[in-house]
């Protein structure tokens, strides 16, 4: 198949590697794809390999850069993601079926969030769209798009990137965890959305609780928070008396290497979809504890706990209730690995791939 992707993100968001893993399985798969990006997206630094094309700063001039990338006979998929890409394909995919061209064209939504303008996606001029999550699909459904227009088709991880790449012993001594004591982690950012403050007020609250109940469980706990600037969360860290049993860790590319060391994954975020480093930890056959949002309750099933987001005392029970139970954790940890087949970069190709087919049948196009 001739499949063209673009994106209006300049940045390496998980919707954009999302976007890449695609791109890369396409490839492998001996499809030939066009990657459209705006100029100079760090994106391409991941993949250099991956045939990138310019997207034009004008949207009145992606017309002719994506049609440029056509095949001269037989038909292509067109695939934008984020919103800026998907409302222009909307009125481009009409003016191509106006024009005669052999193009399908599909949207993708990886927010749960309603988009400002519905508009452009109740435009004929896209076939159908892919939704990361249930219930980012239920809100495609729920503004007017048609439920047969709408697929879902989960985040994937590629193999490559649960490959650990240093000795967990070495990395332990790196970041100065204890030699012993249970690892609670997370893979999050900055941003007041992904949870941190509430996840540092939690462990702090639930150190506080085992003293006072006599409990040990989180006595020698450590809290690793991956994908941070430490500088922004030290003091929180020093108010609340957990600075020695807290490491902040810059973002890096050891996302498995750093899960490898962790007895349990923590996802705080306030609002989420289909989180990449959710589906990271399944991967790594983490037990989880994971905020009660979006897509996540997709995800945990067996193998952990949902608390409601942005309650420090419901977050603080869920750790203390994790880590007091080690077989409980040993249990949720076999749940995540039964799992993660099914979340991996290669089944969400595979996915992807019926879906194109499926649409170019439906159009009445020869797939080559």
């Amino acid at each position: 198949m001739h499949i063209i992707l673009l994106t209006s993100s300049s940045t390496k968001s998980g919707g954009s590697r999302q976007a890449l893993y695609l791109a890369e399985g396409l490839v492998e798969r001996g499809h030939r794809v066009t990657f459209f990006t705006p100029a100079g997206a760090t994106l391409r630094n991941l993949s250099p390999g991956i045939r990138w094309a310019d997207l034009p700063d004008r949207t009145s001039r992606w017309d002719a850069a994506l049609a440029a990338a056509f095949p001269e006979n037989g038909p292509c998929v067109v695939q934008a993601f984020h919103n800026k890409a998907v409302k222009r394909l909307a009125w481009l995919g009409l003016k191509w079926r106006l024009r005669g061209r052999k193009v399908v064209c599909v949207g993708y939504r990886g927010v749960v969030f309603r988009p400002g303008n519905p508009l452009p996606y109740w435009s004929p001029g896209i076939d159908a769209f892919v939704a990361n999550s249930e219930a980012c699909a239920s809100v495609l459904r729920g503004m007017g798009v048609g439920a047969g227009r709408v697929d879902v088709i989960r985040n994937g991880i590629p193999a490559a990137r649960m490959e650990c790449r240093t000795a967990p012993g070495e990395l332990r001594a790196a970041l100065n965890l204890p030699a012993s004591g249970p690892v609670i982690g997370t893979v999050a950012g900055d941003k007041q959305v992904k949870g941190v403050a509430p996840l540092l007020r939690a462990f702090a609250a639930a150190r506080t609780m085992d003293r006072t109940s006599g409990d040990t469980s989180l006595t020698d706990a450590t809290l690793l928070v991956v994908g941070v600037t430490p500088e922004r969360w030290a003091a929180q860290c020093t108010e609340l008396g957990i600075a020695d049993r807290v490491r902040m860790v810059p973002p890096t590319h050891l996302v498995a290497d750093h899960l490898r060391l962790m007895d349990l994954f923590v996802l705080p975020s306030l609002s989420e979809s289909m989180p990449n480093t959710l589906l990271e930890a399944i991967c790594a056959g983490l037990p989880v504890v994971a905020s009660n949002v979006g897509g996540v309750p997709e995800l945990v099933n067996g193998n952990g706990l949902l608390v409601p987001a942005d309650s420090v005392d419901a977050l603080a029970d869920a750790l203390r209730s994790a880590m007091a139970d080690p077989a409980r954790r040993a249990t949720w940890a076999g749940a995540s690995r039964a799992m993660a087949p099914e979340f991996s970069s290669a089944a969400r190709v595979d996915r992807f791939g019926t879906l194109y087919r499926r649409l170019l049948r439906q159009r009445g196009l020869a797939d080559d």
